[in-house]
């Protein structure tokens, strides 16, 4: 067989494993480097070579800044702030913890923001005695939306941003306002199609609130205050990388490097909490798809693609933004993304007028926002369902689909009419 449907076939076939998750997905991606080697169709070095060294070490160094902060208690206490801010009224409730949401997991990964979120949920759910599931699925669609706010919101942006040369303050300046106004309207169709059990509702008992306590949640106030400070330089230096001739990834590794050194001796758990597996098959993911682009898969890919579109901008557009949110709706988005960037800067090569930060941003979007489609659609779906399976609580593709896809559609012709009429 030649090389290229040697790679064809691994890549299809990590694919489907990945899909039916038959073998942990970091497992099946590192065989089928080891299969591309042994066939010849890469070079032993090419495991170095074509690895995203840029987004592993940015998402690294989120992982530890994050893991550090729930350590902390940083998590919980933000959330009794806020929740005391609603004086217990169910609705106000429902919509600040869905804002909750959105903007934390604009800075990080949606799984922890799911975590400690549904898990006070489901308490409150239980005191109000109404089902939690409104309170989830609000928060679910807000973090997958917030994520598309910045370049470390979520690890699609992060290969995307890095992989496309796309920085922090662009995703900031394009994205984020179209990711805040459907924010809002994500949370307000969430209060419009609840209102009725909530509107009529009494608030939560006083007393319960006379007995929260923010800083008694907090775990280690010093490492809390700390942490925050790290994470807020690392913030800075993501906005201010470029003029400091400094690599996104090294940024990474330099918050996560402070935020430790900050907290001595506490820490020194740390290597066992992060999630070591999905850095694995982030390299292992790079590697496979650059055996794609060696074999100029990619390359055909991208023509079939323009064609499709017959070189028109407006419909390469649509094609790109429908492409990636429905696509993302039904499998893992990492791969998608990593797989797409190949293939935008192939496109971006044939002389359109589409530059590669517009068609990169374009795929972010979509593919952070067209994950709310399906129950499986991102992390943060699958761990809200889970956390709601774990108190008992059951809710069937029917009913998501039913509640979720509306909104969701509305939200992506919202994005395409913006990123057609607003973002040339």
């Amino acid at each position: 067989m030649s090389p290229k449907v040697i790679s064809l076939i691994v890549f299809i076939g990590v694919y489907a494993f990945i899909i039916f998750n038959i073998i942990p997905r970091s497992i099946i991606a590192l065989a089928g480097v080891i299969v591309l080697i042994l066939f010849g169709v890469l070079a032993p070095h090419d495991m170095v070579t074509y690895v995203n060294w840029e987004a592993l070490g940015l998402i690294f160094g989120m992982f530890v800044l994050v893991q550090v902060l729930r350590e902390s208690g940083f998590f919980d206490y933000l959330s009794i702030i806020i929740l005391k801010k609603t004086k217990g009224i169910p609705i106000l409730i429902l919509f600040s913890f869905a804002l909750l949401a959105g903007f934390l997991s604009a800075f990080m990964d949606s799984i922890t923001v799911l975590l400690f979120m549904s898990a006070l949920s489901i308490e409150i759910a239980k005191k109000l005695r109404i089902n939690p599931i409104p309170f989830v699925l609000s928060q679910i669609t807000a973090a997958n939306i917030g994520g598309s706010a910045t370049m470390m919101g979520d690890p699609p942006n992060v290969i995307i941003g890095t992989g496309l040369n796309i920085t922090l303050t662009q995703f900031v300046t394009y994205l984020a306002p179209l990711s805040f106004l459907i924010l809002i309207l994500n949370t307000v169709y969430f209060v419009f199609y609840y209102r009725r059990t909530f509107l009529s509702l009494k608030p939560m008992d006083k007393s319960y609130f006379k007995n929260l306590n923010p800083r008694e949640k907090v775990n280690d106030f010093p490492l809390m205050i700390s942490t925050v400070i790290s994470f807020l330089i690392t913030v800075t230096l993501l906005f201010l990388h470029r003029k400091l001739n400094l690599p996104v990834g090294l940024v990474g590794l330099i918050g996560a490097s402070l935020a430790l050194t900050l907290s001595g001796k506490k820490m020194e758990h740390i290597w066992g909490l992060i999630e070591w597996e999905v850095l694995v098959f982030f390299a292992t993911l790079f590697v496979i798809i650059g055996s794609l682009e060696k074999t100029n898969i990619i390359a055909v890919l991208s023509k079939t693609i323009v064609s499709l579109a017959s070189g028109n901008v407006t419909a390469l557009k649509g094609i790109f933004l429908w492409l990636s949110a429905i696509i993302s709706g039904f499998i893992d988005n990492v791969p998608f993304a990593a797989s797409m960037v190949p293939i935008l800067k192939n496109v971006s090569s044939f002389g359109l007028n589409l530059s590669l930060t517009s068609l990169g941003l374009l795929v972010a979007f979509g593919v952070d926002v067209g994950g709310n489609f399906t129950p499986i659609g991102a992390s943060a779906n699958v761990v809200g369902i889970t956390m709601l399976s774990k108190a008992g609580v059951e809710i069937t593709w029917k009913d998501y689909l039913k509640v979720v896809v509306p909104i969701t559609l509305l939200n992506i012709f919202i994005a395409c009419f913006a990123f057609l009429i607003f973002f040339k």
